[in-house]
């Protein structure tokens, strides 16, 4: 999902758009002058993208530019090699636990003391 702001006259418009089916579909949400719109801007901004707190993890890449739907693999590697127990937790609410366990039992990326460790975690034996 993204967010779109139009700009009529002087004043801003805000339209959240996402596909469905494989068509554009724009939803408006209202004038960004109505403090509601401008945090509910803010929150759905924010909600595709990866939290302040773990930008360090992804030091070599710029994090605002990582999608979470496209680069997923990245990202659930990268959290369980070197992430803390809270930005797990936030990878837990990002994507489904058979996803995760999909890239902890075939990631090549992941050591395998980590693989270990998240394997006994998750309970799964398949993943070692």
């Amino acid at each position: 999902m993204s967010i779109l702001i139009r700009t009529i006259g002087n004043r801003q418009y805000a339209y959240a758009i996402s596909r469905s089916r494989g068509q554009t579909v724009q939803t408006y949400l209202g004038p960004m002058a109505r403090a509601d719109v401008a945090a509910r801007v803010a929150a759905l901004k924010q909600e595709g993208s990866i939290p302040f707190e773990f930008h360090r993890y992804f030091w070599d890449t710029d994090p605002a530019a990582i999608n979470l739907h496209r680069h997923a693999a990245y990202v659930i590697t990268r959290i369980l090699e070197m992430g803390s127990l809270r930005a797990v937790w936030w990878l837990q609410v990002q994507y489904p636990t058979s996803t995760i366990l999909h890239f902890l039992a075939s990631s090549k990326a992941l050591s395998a003391r980590s693989r270990r460790f998240w394997s006994a975690w998750f309970e799964v034996s398949h993943a070692s």
